[in-house]
């Protein structure tokens, strides 16, 4: 929890900013989301975002970690306001359907309200439509020595649980470090 504490400390610094946690990986997983981290941020230990890759085949996942990239954990700090400008930017229409909503909030309406915007939604890629296209809206903390894992795939989701069950040097868990976090 220390690195949300540094990345809150960041954000006070800069409150237009929405800060990504990127992990530095040790090996270059295609399955991941990948952050391009850029300059330095001043007067924060934040640096910009240049840009993001989803998923790379693995030889550019090779590349992208040689090249210093990051591990997106897609772990966000930030100001409520600030990710609700960065929605407005990106996703416009999206967040112009909760507008109907406003009116019932806190009445015996609302539940059936919201059921029917839910229902009728556009799915969005959060990663391609919302942070791909305003990287100048973002920052990232680098976290090092972290152990960290995505369970968004079974095999992850074994792996890890054979590393915390019975750790071995045989079955690392892929991500070494003293802190483990799971996403």
């Amino acid at each position: 929890m220390r690195h949300v504490a540094v990345a809150s400390h960041g954000v006070a610094q800069r409150p237009d900013l929405v800060t990504l946690l990127g992990v530095t990986p040790d090996r270059a997983e295609p399955g991941y989301g990948w952050i391009e981290p850029g300059a330095a941020v001043a007067g924060t230990p934040l640096q910009e975002i240049r840009g993001f890759w989803e998923k790379p085949p693995p030889a550019d996942a090779e590349m992208l970690r040689a090249r210093g990239w990051l591990w997106n954990s897609f772990v966000m700090v930030g100001r409520v306001a600030s990710m609700l400008a960065l929605m407005r930017m990106t996703v416009p229409d999206l967040c112009r359907s909760f507008c109907s909503v406003i009116p019932t909030l806190g009445t015996l309406g609302e539940i059936a309200m919201l059921e029917r915007l839910y229902c009728g939604l556009p799915s969005v890629d959060f990663s391609r439509q919302v942070l791909n296209v305003r990287p100048d809206r973002l920052a990232v903390l680098r976290l090092r020595g972290v152990r960290w894992n995505d369970l968004g795939d079974p095999e992850r989701v074994l792996a890890t649980r054979r590393f915390l069950c019975a750790p071995s040097e045989k079955e690392p868990m892929p991500a070494r470090g003293p802190e483990p976090i799971l996403a």
